[in-house]
């Protein structure tokens, strides 16, 4: 009897012990102290069955050149008097460089008066004036007018009259602007111009003469120049750059690239994002691959091409346009619509500055976030965009679009993963009207590491058009 009592009571003080350890202070049992911190999992050495697999491989990576994040000036829609206000929005979203003064008012604007005479869209209120411009950004953009010649008759005394205008203009556009080491792009989508009425074919002849005329006189003008001068053209029509080439028959080796309006996306035959990485390659290539500066000028998810997705939907299209441009190796990008009013569902701000929309959140988010190399991803019904930050550091963003919830997974290769950082969800303002004119709603949410390296996370579980960005932590392998 006695041998039971000292056993009972050996298990009596073993149990008290257990419990005193349990609530002291080093061993915290608040739900909320980190040491229940379940962001990622870490500790997490099971598989996990998903629906789908996204795989994005870290030994394939290429630069990101961050003047990708730019974004275009609207003359027409932007006062002179509140410019100061539109450009302070812009550089609080990241925005890396910027066109001036824009697109088709290029096209007409008089350098030396702040004007655009002769365009039927003329503004009551002039946009920002050069003095405006070089007061409010920092790195920018310019565009040469091409519109005077491609209306005359190549050859004719109109068109030399042209030329020697759009000479002048050049000169004092240069000059006037200081463009030092930026970009300086030669005519706005020639394509799309009346150009007499001429045939598209007809319209590149005179669009090469025009452009020669003006590489050959900038060079001479400005034989130390050290900004970029590039061509314009359809980047759905790689074709048109090689009879390009060909047609240059003077001036070819001033040229350092191409400027392209890669407006895109998922539903079309003609814009497909599928495409978009191999034509903006062979675009620039085709011309010259030795100087293939490629500025993709005016860019966004178009709403001909994507169902008509609007604000939040898309928003959810943006890292996969900007993966793309990465991984084609683009220099530099300017995004257009700058606000809501040109295009309403798709500007980056509302009329006054005073709203950032869902494009722009996401816009600033990557230009943050998205930095150093772009790797290489496969998607699978969600989009994946990758960058190694450093060997140390990965960002994922995942875009569930209009697509029904699915557990995914991400394969990570070649870049063991130690630890998921920090996990975000970006969700439309209200899930039964993905497409409100409101910002989005930045969530923290979680994600579990599987034991074979693969990051699992519940995409569109409460609703459509969800981004999540998830930061791992680990090493390049």
């Amino acid at each position: 009897m006695k041998k039971n009592k000292i056993v009972v009571k050996s298990l009596l003080i073993l149990v008290f012990s257990f419990f005193l350890g349990a609530c002291s202070s080093d061993a915290p049992t608040d739900p909320n102290d980190p040491k229940f911190d379940d962001i990622g999992d870490d500790d997490m050495e099971v598989s996990i069955n998903t629906d789908i697999t996204l795989m994005v491989n870290a030994t394939d990576g290429i630069d990101i050149n961050p003047e990708i994040f730019g974004v275009n000036n609207d003359w027409r829609q932007i006062p002179d008097n509140t410019f100061s206000n539109f450009a302070s929005t812009v550089n609080s979203i990241g925005t890396t460089v910027f066109r001036y003064p824009g697109g088709w008012e290029s096209e007409f604007y008089a350098w030396s008066s702040n004007t655009t005479p002769g365009w039927d869209n003329t503004p009551s209120t002039p946009g920002a004036s050069v003095s405006s411009l070089k007061s409010n950004i920092t790195n920018y953009s310019i565009v040469l007018p091409t519109v005077d010649a491609m209306n005359t008759v190549m050859g004719s005394s109109q068109w030399n009259a042209a030329l020697a205008k759009l000479k002048a203009t050049a000169q004092t556009a240069i000059t006037v602007s200081g463009i030092e080491n930026g970009i300086v792009e030669i005519g706005n989508e020639w394509w799309l111009q009346h150009a007499g009425g001429v045939s598209r074919a007809q319209k590149l002849d005179k669009y090469v003469n025009v452009a020669m005329d003006l590489a050959e006189y900038i060079n001479d003008e400005f034989p130390s120049r050290e900004f970029k001068l590039l061509i314009n053209g359809d980047y759905t029509q790689p074709q048109e750059f090689t009879t390009m080439k060909n047609k240059f028959t003077k001036a070819y080796n001033v040229i350092d690239g191409v400027a392209l309006h890669t407006y895109t996306g998922y539903s079309t035959s003609t814009h497909n994002i599928a495409d978009l990485e191999q034509r903006i390659i062979d675009c620039a290539n085709n011309f010259n691959p030795n100087k293939n500066f490629t500025y993709l000028s005016e860019w966004m998810p178009s709403r001909d091409y994507n169902d008509r997705a609007l604000y939040m939907e898309a928003a959810n299209i943006i890292p996969d346009i900007i993966h793309i441009y990465a991984r084609a190796g683009a220099n530099a990008g300017a995004f257009w619509p700058p606000i809501n009013t040109s295009i309403p569902g798709l500007g980056l701000t509302n009329w006054n500055y005073t709203k950032v929309f869902p494009t722009g959140q996401i816009f600033k988010e990557l230009s943050e976030s998205y930095k150093g190399k772009a790797l290489k991803t496969t998607s699978n019904t969600f989009h994946l965009a990758a960058a190694l930050n450093d060997s140390q550091t990965m960002v994922l963003f995942v875009t569930g679009g209009k697509e029904l919830y699915k557990k995914a997974g991400i394969m990570v290769e070649g870049f063991n993963v130690n630890s998921i950082e920090n996990v975000e969800r970006y969700v439309p303002v209200d899930y039964s009207d993905t497409a409100k004119a409101e910002p989005y709603i930045i969530e923290t949410a979680s994600a579990q590491l599987s034991s074979d390296n693969k990051v699992v996370i519940d995409v569109n579980k409460e609703g459509k058009y969800q981004i999540y960005k998830i930061v791992l932590k680990g090493d390049k392998e």
